[in-house]
C-alpha cells in the first residue's frame, strides 16, 4: 500500500511534466499502480487503465510501450483494447506478446502477420509451440530474417515443402546456413545440397551429418538430390580425345597430382577433367560442379578421397572461375579443413557421388569405396 501511495503522490508532478522522459516516468507509473492490484480489478476499472495506459503509450517512446507490454504478460487478463494497440504497433513494440502471451490463438497469430508483414511475421517465427500452418505462412513470405528466426527456433515443426524454401534462400544468408545445419530434424538430402552452397566449415558439418546416416536411410535422399551444377541420371561422358589422353597418361605412369594441376592451369578443361576424374573415380558432371561450387568444400574432399597432397589442393581450389575469387584466408579455412577431414569420410562423400550419378547400389558401407584406389 505505501508503494501505491508514493506513486498516487507524485502523479501530479508527473502531470505537469511535457518531456519525453516526464512522459514515460507518467506511463511507469500508471503501469505500476495497475499492476499492484491488476488480477482483482472489476471489468471497468481494468477496462478504464487500458484505455489510459493506451492513451499514454500512444505519447510514449518505444521503449516504454515495448516495457508496457512486456509488464502485461504476467497479468491474467489484462485490458483487450490496449492488448490490440500493442499488438498492432511495431513489431519490437509488439514482441514480447507475440513471442509469449498465451492469449492469442493461430488465427490472431496469421491476421497479425497478414496485417503487419515480415516484422511481425520475424517475430512471431520465434515463439514456441508454433503449428506447421503457421509455420508455412511465415515461410510463404520468403522474408530472410523471418526464415532465420524459424530456422534458429527448434520447436518449429518445418515440413518438405518448408526446407525447400529455406534452403533456396540459405545461399544468401550465413545465419540461416548456421541455423539449418543444426536443426536435428535437418533431412540428409537437403544437408548434402546446403553444403554445396556454405562456406567450408559448415559445408563440412553438413556433409558429415548427411553422410553420418546410414547407408540405407540415405540411399532415398540420395535420389532426389540436386547438388549445385549436378542433375541426376547417368555419367556424362567424355569427349573422346580427352578420355584417350587421360588412358595414355596413365598407361605410362604419368596420370600425376602435377598433370592435373597444369591442365587445369591451362585451361586444357577437357583434358583435365578426363584425368582428374581418372584419379577420383567420379564422372565429368561431378567433378564440373566441383569446380563452380561456391565454397570449395566439394573439391577439397575429392582431393582427400584421391589422396592429394595438400599443395595439389590449395593449387586446385585457387585455380578455375570460383578459384579466382577465393581469398587468402577463405584458402586457408579450406585447407585447415582438408587436415581435418577423416579420408575415409571423405571416401565415403565420394563414393556417395558416385553412387547417385552412375547409378550404383548402396547396400553398405563398403560399396562406397574408391575404386580408383585398387587401380593405381
Amino acid at each position: 500500500m505505501s508503494s501505491v501511495l508514493v506513486q498516487l503522490a507524485a502523479l501530479p508532478t508527473l502531470l505537469r511534466d511535457r518531456s519525453a522522459e516526464g512522459r514515460r516516468a507518467l506511463l511507469d507509473c500508471i503501469t505500476a499502480l495497475y499492476l499492484s492490484d491488476a488480477d482483482n480489478c472489476s471489468e471497468t476499472v481494468r477496462e478504464g487503465f487500458g484505455m489510459l495506459l493506451k492513451d499514454l503509450g500512444a505519447v510514449a517512446d518505444e521503449d516504454g510501450r515495448a516495457a508496457l507490454a512486456a509488464a502485461l504478460l504476467d497479468v491474467e487478463t489484462p485490458p483487450m483494447v490496449l492488448v490490440d494497440a500493442l499488438l498492432n504497433d511495431t513489431a519490437f513494440v509488439a514482441a514480447p506478446l507475440l513471442v509469449h502471451s498465451p492469449q492469442l490463438a493461430e488465427d490472431d497469430l496469421i491476421d497479425l502477420i497478414d496485417r503487419h508483414g515480415a516484422g511481425h511475421a520475424a517475430v512471431i517465427a520465434q515463439r514456441q509451440g508454433l503449428s506447421a500452418t503457421l509455420v508455412s505462412h511465415i515461410v510463404a513470405l520468403e522474408d530472410p530474417h523471418s526464415l532465420t528466426c524459424l530456422a534458429e527456433n527448434a520447436d518449429a515443426p518445418l515440413q518438405r515443402a518448408d526446407f525447400e524454401i529455406l534452403l533456396k534462400a540459405a545461399p544468401a544468408l550465413p545465419a540461416l546456413q548456421l541455423a539449418l545445419i543444426t536443426r536435428p530434424d535437418l533431412p540428409a538430402d537437403v544437408a548434402i545440397q546446403l553444403g554445396w552452397h556454405v562456406a567450408p566449415q559448415l559445408g563440412g558439418k553438413a556433409f558429415e551429418r548427411a553422410v553420418a546416416i546410414q547407408p540405407d536411410a540415405l540411399q532415398l535422399a540420395l535420389q532426389t538430390a540436386a547438388a549445385r551444377g549436378i542433375t541426376t541420371g547417368d555419367a556424362q561422358p567424355h569427349p573422346p580425345h580427352a578420355l584417350a589422353f587421360a588412358v595414355d597418361k596413365q598407361t605410362r605412369n604419368e596420370l600425376k597430382e602435377p598433370l592435373v594441376v597444369r591442365l587445369l592451369r591451362d585451361g586444357q578443361l577437357d583434358a583435365f577433367h578426363a584425368c582428374f576424374d581418372r584419379l577420383t573415380g567420379i564422372d565429368r558432371a561431378t567433378s564440373e560442379a566441383l569446380l563452380e561450387e561456391p565454397g570449395g568444400y566439394g573439391l577439397m574432399t575429392a582431393c582427400r578421397a584421391a589422396g592429394f597432397a595438400r599443395s595439389t589442393c590449395s593449387t586446385l581450389v585457387r585455380l578455375g572461375e570460383m578459384g579466382s575469387r577465393r581469398g587468402t584466408e577463405e584458402v586457408f579455412r579450406l585447407m585447415s579443413c582438408f587436415e581435418t577431414l577423416d579420408p575415409a569420410t571423405a571416401d565415403r562423400l565420394v563414393g556417395y557421388w558416385r553412387a547417385l550419378f552412375a547409378s550404383e547400389p548402396l547396400e553398405d558401407d563398403h560399396s562406397t569405396e574408391a575404386p580408383h584406389r585398387a587401380a593405381m
